[in-house]
């Protein structure tokens, strides 16, 4: 997902590629070593359990897998990859998210499932073009909720606020996507950025002892952040183990790993303000 909010390092990094031929139908996806073996075995270790339970089931067993950069700027254009053998933050979270929304009990249907759960995930309308991947963290859990999977929960969180910002991150910094040297993805994020804003809800990082209580295994956090033209910086999923809440998710240099004590984590990122948190629908 060619998204701003994993340009900063060693929080975000860059995952664009180049806009491809509008002609002739688009390609099959393309699918990683070990990947579909791997989507195999997601799907029967979450027969039976609840989508939060199972999220955090699939995380923890994800744990040690590898961090990868830049995991969809391969090739020339742009192509629907699904990768369950290694991640970076984001693609943790979404590919998780549409292999548990599978059903454990027909497994010959499951990979084209899957595909066909991350392309409408990633791609505004399923269109599997550069200029149609969300690009921002609230434009895909706006598809996301739009879809059905998961439901904001931010603004009933005790200490919640709203802001108003401008998302242009992308287009104030092209030098810093490879693909921004292209006239047409230039063109076509500049159009997409203009006059682009959210009115996004947050638990300032003040608040979140407060908040805590309220989050279940399962539910997604994002850390938003006070980076100009940026509403969130990184993502993952909260594990609640003996009353505590930690952070399961994917890091630069270390891979998918676990963080104890979430409040903690989330004050040790730079430029972070406070956490959304989205929660799988049931």
């Amino acid at each position: 997902m060619g998204t701003p909010w994993r340009l900063l390092a060693p929080w975000l990094l860059i995952t664009a590629t180049t806009h491809p031929s509008a002609l002739g139908a688009p390609p099959p996806p393309l699918w990683s070593e070990g990947t579909p073996a791997l989507l195999q075995q997601g799907l029967r270790l979450h027969e039976g359990l609840a989508k939060g339970n199972a999220l955090v089931l699939l995380a923890r067993r994800a744990i040690g897998r590898p961090y990868s950069a830049f995991s969809l700027d391969q090739g020339p254009a742009e192509r629907l990859r699904l990768d369950l053998a290694r991640f970076d933050c984001f693609l943790f979270v979404e590919q998780l998210l549409a292999l548990v929304q599978l059903d454990p009990k027909r497994p010959a249907a499951a990979p084209q499932g899957f595909a066909e759960g991350v392309r409408q995930l990633r791609y505004d309308g399923g269109q599997v073009t550069y200029c149609d991947r969300h690009h921002y963290f609230s434009r895909w859990a706006a598809a996301a909720q739009r879809q059905g999977l998961v439901t904001d929960i931010t603004p009933t969180l005790p200490g919640a606020r709203r802001r108003r910002i401008p998302l242009r991150f992308m287009g104030d910094h092209p030098e810093a996507y490879r693909p921004m040297r292209q006239a047409a993805n230039r063109r076509c994020i500049t159009e997409l950025e203009t006059g682009l804003t959210v009115d996004q809800a947050y638990v300032p990082t003040g608040a979140l002892e407060q908040a805590l209580p309220r989050l279940k295994s399962g539910d997604i956090f994002g850390l938003v952040t006070r980076v100009k033209g940026l509403d969130v910086t990184h993502v993952g999923f909260v594990e609640v183990e003996g009353g505590r809440r930690h952070a399961l998710h994917a890091a630069p240099g270390r891979g998918v790993m676990r963080s104890r004590d979430l409040a903690r984590y989330v004050a040790g990122v730079p430029n972070v303000v406070g956490l959304m948190v989205l929660r799988p629908t049931p």
